[in-house]
């Protein structure tokens, strides 16, 4: 090596300029390798959120995938209506691992929420697993969960409706822990909240369970699930509230939840279930117009009374509840007609049921029944004073008998209720408002003479009238 004189340096100078270069390159090569190692851990960080995205999405749609096609199982016996969600997998034995609970929930009542792991194997999918690799927890609202479903007639606690007015009952709060992402209003609380519970933080043992072989690991939910702002994700089923919080030592879940009008969004779109709302308003207008058909002579056409808008207790789920009321001329449709059939001497024979519990009279299939246990508190009645169980209204002259958009002479028009066109669902609290059900003159009217409105289906009314013309037949509106 040479000087800057041209001369070549001591051997002791030479080497340590070679130091000093290598030094430099050692310094080069480390950053390299350093901000290699920084970019390669913000790459498998982006990885591992974004897989527990997608899991998280996948399950998301899977569930609301069973809920819309939850009628269409062929296995299915009862409550053949779209709406209901899976019960979690609660525990796994050696051949149903990924598999929901048959039923869920402590208790008798049907609205008692539930916690545990995906159900994937019942949703059709494999087992779900977020950026760590931990298979995915699910919990469901008790008035979406598919068990402790069936409708019956004297106990309000085992017995619900599924229609696009059941709300849910989790409220999911952000990182706060003050902020609502989901409620606290009934019509946006979730119906259910998917979580990915990220890797085992301090305390939590995830020793697996011996038959928990595709999604290793117990069933305990605290060994899963954190607490953030003092919520606790780990006792949602209990306190019906989840939190979003911020990542940390202690907390890592992530989650996504479900909405009522997610779920009825999506319903909504099934090409039959217009149809199925309208086949449910037919069968009631003909069930109502064969007890015209059936009293003690041919010639009495008399129909029965109206059941009260409000009703006892507020109790809109058990069917008996709907009954009728002596001079009622408009109303609820009764499905009790006790009273009614005292005035006509009809065919009907106790308990005097015209749809539910027991069909035989007005003969529904098990699904015509189902849709009528679901949604009968969307259904309405008004009877012309000429039709009415009054002894006097023994003849088939309609002197005074019902009109629609003025025109025509009816005996009864039976509506069945759209959505309320606010976009809210229908709280207890505005069951017994009428205008909360139906538009236009069908919201003030009283029956007996009044004048019922029609109209195809917009922003400003969704009723669906189905007319029982002065002969007893039933026809649609327009």
């Amino acid at each position: 090596m040479r000087g800057i004189g041209g001369g070549t340096l001591p051997a002791r100078q030479r080497g340590a300029a070679l130091l000093a270069l290598l030094a430099l390159v050692g310094v080069a090569v480390i950053f390299a390798y350093v901000t290699g190692l920084n970019r390669s851990a913000a790459d498998m960080a982006r990885a591992r959120a974004q897989r527990t995205s997608i899991a998280l999405a996948q399950a998301k749609e899977a569930l609301i995938a069973y809920a819309v096609t939850y009628a269409d199982d062929p296995t299915r016996s009862v409550n053949l209506v779209p709406g209901f969600l899976p019960c979690p997998e609660m525990v796994a034995t050696s051949n149903n691992e990924g598999v929901a609970a048959s039923s869920c929930g402590s208790g008798a009542s049907a609205f008692v929420s539930q916690l545990g792991r995906l159900p994937w194997r019942t949703l059709g999918l494999g087992p779900l697993t977020d950026g760590s690799g931990e298979c995915l927890w699910y919990a469901v609202s008790g008035t979406y969960k598919s068990s402790n479903t069936k409708v019956i007639t004297t106990n309000l606690t085992t017995s619900k409706m599924m229609n696009w007015d059941t709300s849910g009952q989790f409220a999911v709060m952000a990182a706060d822990g003050v902020t609502y992402l989901a409620g606290p209003a009934p019509d946006n609380l979730a119906v259910a909240v998917i979580f990915a519970p990220g890797a085992p933080v301090s305390g939590q043992n995830r020793a697996p369970d011996a038959n928990a072989r595709l999604c290793p690991g117990n069933y305990t939910a605290a060994n899963y699930l954190e607490t953030a702002a003092t919520v606790n994700n780990s006792a949602i089923s209990a306190t019906s509230n989840a939190i979003a919080g911020s990542s940390s030592d202690t907390f890592n879940d992530q989650l996504i939840y479900i909405t009522r009008a997610d779920i009825w969004k999506a319903v909504k779109k099934r090409s039959d279930f217009q149809n199925n709302l309208r086949a449910l308003t037919r069968r009631a207008s003909e069930c109502i117009a064969m007890y015209g058909t059936q009293n003690q002579t041919l010639t009495d056409k008399r129909l029965p009374w109206a059941s009260n808008v409000p009703l006892t207790s507020n109790n809109y789920v058990v069917n008996s509840q709907y009954r009728d009321a002596a001079g009622n001329l408009s109303g609820r449709l009764p499905d009790l007609v006790s009273i009614s059939d005292s005035a006509t001497s009809n065919s009907i024979t106790s308990p005097y049921y015209l749809f539910a519990p027991w069909p035989a009279y007005c003969a529904y299939t098990q699904g015509e029944q189902d849709w009528y246990d679901h949604w009968k508190d969307h259904l309405f009645y008004a009877i012309a004073n000429s039709y009415s169980p009054n002894p006097a209204n023994q003849s088939t002259a309609c002197g005074t008998c019902l009109t629609i958009n003025s025109s025509g002479i009816y005996a009864a028009v039976v509506i069945f209720a759209g959505e309320n066109l606010s976009g809210l669902s229908r709280t207890t609290a505005d069951k017994s408002d009428v205008t909360k059900y139906l538009e236009g003159r069908n919201a003030s009217n009283t029956g007996g003479s009044g004048d019922y409105q029609a109209e195809a289906s917009s922003s400003t009314f969704n009723d669906i009238v189905y007319a029982i013309g002065s002969n007893l037949a039933v026809s649609p509106v327009p």
